[in-house]
């Protein structure tokens, strides 16, 4: 039986990835390009990751158990696409132990995690030569997206799908303690006002109830936001990732 850090190398490889060269050691990511130049680069970033073992218990390896995101990013038929994984997901055990556990607890959209993954962004674009980058981002992946895009003067596009938009709403709605280590979306979110964004919201997602991002798009009133009742945190967002693309802003050019 594939673990998850293999499996997700798989189906990277199933989608004619390859692997981007990062110079974090915490950090993985894959690219797949089919022109030699291309002016925009579409940048998936993978969400959370395992599941908690019990409340008070977090995964020591923060690999995600479902590969929805690598899926999503494998049905984009951009010419230049490119997944990234979170801090210290997809790494070997033994590199497991350099890892500070609160990168993916209170800590997981922190300024380091906000820091490495917005690298990893330009690292993409470099690689693929492109002048602009549309963000994608699934759950906790959405955040960490948003937050890259606020310190950035490059994004085309901003997709985030079941993603907490306003950590501190969020934390609250759901009753566990607040993110303290980490940063919100809700609190630069004016940054992004021109920026094209499309935000997915599931109707039965309990794990990101859709209310919770009221503040954030309170101070983007452009941003598209598509409701989808029958849909709760995980389905279907990967299995409809092809149609649903073509209503965001992905499938806009500039």
């Amino acid at each position: 039986m594939q673990s998850p850090k293999e499996r997700i190398a798989a189906l990277a490889e199933e989608g004619r990835f390859v692997p981007l060269s990062l110079s974090d050691w915490r950090m993985r990511g894959f690219v797949r390009q089919s022109s030699a130049v291309s002016p925009t680069v579409t940048v998936y970033i993978e969400s959370d990751g395992a599941p908690w073992l019990a409340p008070d218990l977090p995964p020591r390896d923060p690999t995600p158990i479902r590969p929805y995101v690598v899926r999503m990013a494998s049905a984009d038929p951009a010419p230049a696409v490119a997944y990234l994984g979170r801090p210290c997901q997809q790494l070997e055990p033994e590199q497991l132990h350099g890892c500070d556990p609160q990168w993916w607890i209170q800590a997981r959209y922190s300024e380091s995690v906000v820091s490495a993954t917005n690298e990893a962004v330009s690292a993409a674009k470099a690689r693929t030569g492109a002048q602009e980058v549309k963000l994608v981002g699934y759950s906790g992946g959405g955040t960490v997206a948003a937050l890259v895009a606020e310190r950035r003067d490059d994004v085309a596009c901003l997709v985030t799908v079941a993603a907490p938009l306003d950590t501190e709403a969020w934390t609250q709605t759901i009753g566990v303690s607040p993110l303290s280590r980490s940063l919100n979306p809700a609190s630069g979110a004016e940054r992004l006002a021109r920026v094209p964004q499309t935000h997915f919201r599931g109707g039965k997602d309990s794990v990101v109830p859709p209310a919770t991002g009221r503040q954030y798009l309170r101070q983007t009133p452009n941003a598209r936001v598509i409701d989808l009742p029958r849909s709760d945190h995980d389905c279907c967002w990967a299995d409809d990732w092809r149609e649903l693309r073509a209503q965001s802003c992905l499938a806009e050019s500039r």
